[in-house]
């Protein structure tokens, strides 16, 4: 999307291709990276200034799937603070580690070839659990960061962005709303989850 101009009853969306469309509402669900990229007219000057004021950080994350949560053999609750590339590790589900790269060490994973970024980021985490770290039943590496669809993955925060966002944070101006784009403010994905719900709940509500 390059070009959204929100009018009543009519909002129009001029996509990369040089296609416009139209419709009554238009929801947004991009990332804050992207959506800063667009230009919008007809949103109030505050609305925007809240959804400008967020900045994506440059990050990586890092799942293993295993079939036990080996690591409490051990003793330890697959919580963690990596000095390799691997930024923090925790356990997301039964058996299953997630991994941060922030983007101080983003630049390393860059220079890892394709092949190898599996293999040297299962290292990571044998240096911190053990040996049967490195055969997990499968891994996945997202790369936030440089993916163009989401520019990056936790909001970079500035002194004052916080506040600066906060009273926008999950409100709507029909027929524009906003699915996701804010959801840092609520903290991780259960803010995207209650955006989402609000947008849906409002757009339905306006017909």
């Amino acid at each position: 999307m390059e070009r959204l101009a929100v009018r009543p009853g009519r909002c129009a969306v001029r996509v990369a291709g040089g296609e416009t469309l139209t419709a009554s509402a238009v929801v947004s669900a991009l990332p804050v990276g992207p959506l800063r990229a667009v230009t919008v007219s007809g949103v109030s000057d505050e609305r925007l200034a809240s959804l400008h004021r967020q900045r994506q950080a440059v990050a990586a994350k890092f799942t293993a799937a295993y079939d036990k949560p080996f690591w409490r053999d051990s003793g330890l609750n697959g919580l963690s603070e990596c000095e390799g590339v691997l930024g923090s590790t925790w356990p997301q589900n039964e058996g299953v580690l997630s991994a941060l790269v922030p983007p101080e060490r983003y630049g390393v994973l860059l220079g890892m070839p394709d092949a190898l970024r599996t293999r040297e980021l299962l290292a990571d985490i044998a240096r911190l659990y053990g040996e049967e770290a490195r055969t997990p039943l499968g891994s996945h590496v997202r790369m936030w960061g440089t993916d163009p669809w989401t520019q990056g993955y936790v909001t970079q925060w500035a002194p004052g962005d916080v506040t600066a966002v906060g009273p926008r944070h999950g409100t709507h101006e029909p027929p524009f709303y906003v699915c996701g784009s804010d959801q840092w403010v609520a903290g991780y994905m259960e803010g995207a989850v209650r955006t989402g719900r609000a947008a849906a709940k409002e757009a339905l509500r306006h017909g």
